[in-house]
C-alpha cells in the first residue's frame, strides 16, 4: 500500500501556477514561494492530483505569458466584468478586496473629498491591474507628470511614494499595511476608492478543460470539508462561480 501511494505522488503531474509578486499573497521564504493564499493553493492542487509549482512573477508578465497560447494558471486576480469572459475562474480567494488612494502624511496640500480632486495629481499605477483599469473609466489619463503613472508592482509604488515621485498609491488596506513597513507611521489615507472586487484563482483560455474541471472540484471540496475556513478565514468563504 505505501508502495502504491508512493507511486502515485511520484506520478502526479506537475501543475505550474503564477503568483503575482505582492503582499500579503505571495512571497518567497526559504526559497519557497508561501503566505495563506499561496499555502491553500498548493494545497487545492496537490488535492486535485497534480504537483504544485508556484512561481512568482509580475503582474505585467503573468499576462504577457497567459496571452501567449500555453496554459497559464494565475493569482490572485480581480474578478470584474470586463474579465468575466477573458479567463476561466476556479474560485475565489479574498472574497471583499476594496482599494484606497494612501498618501505621505507630510503632504497637507493634498486634501480629497472626492476622486476627481485627485487629478491632476500623480498616481502610481500598475499597467493591465484593476485599478489602472477603474481610473482610466473614470476619466484619468496616463501621464509621466500628472496623472497614472507605471510603476512595476506595488513595492516600486510604495518607494515612489515615500521618496516623493508620485502623490497618490491605489492599494487595499492589506496590502498598504505588508507594503510600508516599517514606516507605516509616514503614511496614511487620503481618500477610499468605490473599487471592491473579488481575488480569485484563475486560468487562461488555453488551459484544458480536464484541468480547470479538477481544479474547481478540487476547490469545492475544500470549501465543504472546512480547510478553507481553516486556511483563510471564514469571513472570505464564498461559492466559486
Amino acid at each position: 500500500m505505501l508502495l502504491m501511494t508512493w507511486c502515485t505522488a511520484a506520478q502526479a503531474e506537475r501543475l505550474t501556477v503564477y503568483a503575482e509578486d505582492t503582499l500579503p499573497f505571495a512571497y518567497i521564504s526559504n526559497d519557497k514561494v508561501t503566505a495563506p493564499v499561496s499555502e491553500f493553493v498548493r494545497t487545492l492542487v496537490t488535492r486535485a492530483g497534480y504537483e504544485p509549482d508556484i512561481r512568482l512573477s509580475s503582474w505585467t508578465g503573468i499576462i504577457r505569458l497567459s496571452e501567449s497560447g500555453q496554459t497559464v494558471i494565475f493569482y490572485p486576480v480581480a474578478r470584474t466584468p470586463e474579465r468575466e469572459n477573458k479567463y476561466l475562474w476556479i474560485g475565489s480567494l479574498v472574497q471583499h478586496h476594496s482599494y484606497n488612494l494612501y498618501k505621505n502624511k507630510n503632504r497637507s496640500d493634498i486634501s480629497l473629498r472626492t476622486v476627481d480632486d485627485a487629478k491632476g495629481l500623480r498616481i502610481g499605477a500598475i499597467e493591465g491591474d484593476v485599478r489602472e483599469r477603474y481610473l482610466l473609466s473614470l476619466g484619468f489619463k496616463t501621464d509621466d507628470k500628472t496623472g497614472l503613472i507605471h510603476v512595476v508592482n506595488n513595492k516600486e509604488g510604495m518607494r515612489l511614494l515615500q521618496l516623493g515621485r508620485i502623490d497618490l498609491l491605489p492599494l487595499s488596506a492589506s496590502t498598504f499595511e505588508s507594503q510600508c513597513k516599517p514606516d507605516c507611521q509616514n503614511f496614511e489615507l487620503a481618500l477610499p476608492l468605490n473599487l471592491n472586487t473579488s481575488l480569485e484563482l484563475t486560468a487562461n483560455m488555453a488551459t484544458s478543460p480536464e484541468t480547470v474541471r479538477r481544479l474547481r472540484q478540487a476547490y469545492q471540496e475544500l470549501l465543504k470539508d472546512g480547510t478553507y475556513a481553516r486556511m483563510l478565514g471564514n469571513d472570505t468563504v464564498i461559492d466559486s462561480r
